[in-house]
């Protein structure tokens, strides 16, 4: 529905549906109150008209004990005939609108290309990609579904190939920041590629546009390749190199076809980072969001990761609280409370905000 632009008219669908559902209840319960308390009335006299004739002599005992008895089930017989009568156009008009509505012979009608027997199906139309050169954040905020503002009012420039680094403490909106930057989170104010405006987040920032690494990766429980390539046809091993990961990989003696295990229990926790992080660089990514993705990292490896990320020239926006990547950035954001209170690099901040990196 959101992908087609659909979700008014759908909406507008649903409250006609409503109202009609609303109308038929009303007649229904129209009909029910009449086939109930008609019949109670009509039920309670005429046993008496039937004593009457059999004092009057017009009816036998017998007789007058079977109309006693018809009479009480043509009270049932009443009541379920104009409750079936008062219901069943309601479900039909129902069923009708509902199928309608979820489209049952789009389902079922055949899809050009797409054969289920062999599970086969044409390939995606490769989006076209637009490369990066400078992207303005302009009151930029990050707004939770349910109303929190996370992150409010930021502004900042980004110039391509820099690595942008935010820090704060705990609650402070960095991964709400990150992700409002990958999509995923709905964002107000103004977010510029190349000085156009983005106006369809959830479209233009995807992947092999804007790569997304989370503070906890999830792989698939297969090999180093499955995990990078995704069905792809990418350079898994240039990706891996870029990480960090092909020495860990060489020293396995599997390459990339290593098997990692259910969910990547037999990698580390820095290894499973830098493998999210080569599955992101794959697509040879434009803007790269990296949600602490160095926290596992000892010293050395964490410093060739921000270095090979940099010769590459890709563009970095991340978050840490490690006193060694904010020194190589080109850019730190501080944010307090959802704010940004500082900006600038780390040696023109360090004094007054090192207590927040370790």
């Amino acid at each position: 529905m959101k992908l087609a632009g659909a979700t008014r008219p759908v909406l507008a669908h649903l409250a006609g549906l409503d109202g009609v559902r609303s109308e038929r209840q009303r007649r229904e319960i129209s009909v029910q109150v009449w086939a109930r308390s008609t019949p109670s009335m009509v039920s309670g006299l005429l046993p008496v008209a039937a004593w009457a004739l059999y004092l009057a002599g017009a009816l036998s005992p017998g007789a007058t004990l079977v109309a006693v008895a018809t009479l009480g089930a043509a009270r049932w017989f009443a009541w379920t005939t104009a409750s079936l009568i008062s219901q069943l156009p309601s479900a039909r008009v129902w069923t009708r609108r509902t199928a309608a509505m979820s489209g049952v012979g789009a389902y079922s009608a055949a899809v050009p290309g797409v054969d289920l027997s062999a599970g086969t199906a044409p390939a995606p139309d490769t989006a076209p990609r637009h490369p990066l050169r400078r992207l303005d954040l302009a009151a930029f905020s990050a707004v939770h579904e349910d109303g929190t503002v996370a992150v409010r009012d930021l502004d900042l420039a980004i110039e391509r190939g820099q690595l942008v680094l935010v820090v704060g403490p705990v609650g402070s909106g960095k991964s709400s920041l990150l992700r409002a930057l990958a999509g995923i989170v709905h964002h107000t104010g103004a977010l510029r590629w190349n000085g156009q405006p983005i106006t369809q987040p959830e479209l233009f920032l995807r992947p092999n546009q804007v790569g997304y690494v989370a503070q906890l990766p999830r792989v698939l429980s297969g090999t180093i390749a499955d995990n990078v390539r995704l069905g792809h046809e990418v350079d898994a091993a240039s990706a891996v190199t870029t990480a960090q990961l092909d020495h860990d990989l060489a020293a396995a003696g599997a390459g990339l076809g290593l098997l990692i295990g259910h969910k990547g229990t037999r990698l580390s926790g820095g290894q499973l980072q830098r493998l999210a992080l080569a599955r992101a660089l794959a697509p040879q990514t434009e803007l790269l969001i990296a949600d602490d993705v160095s926290s596992a990292l000892d010293v050395t490896t964490e410093l060739e990761l921000w270095r090979a990320l940099r010769e590459h020239g890709i563009t970095v926006v991340g978050s840490t609280s490690k006193r060694a990547a904010l020194v190589q950035a080109d850019q730190v954001v501080v944010l307090l409370g959802g704010q940004a209170v500082a900006h600038g690099t780390w040696d023109e901040l360090a004094d007054r905000w090192g207590h927040l990196a370790g």
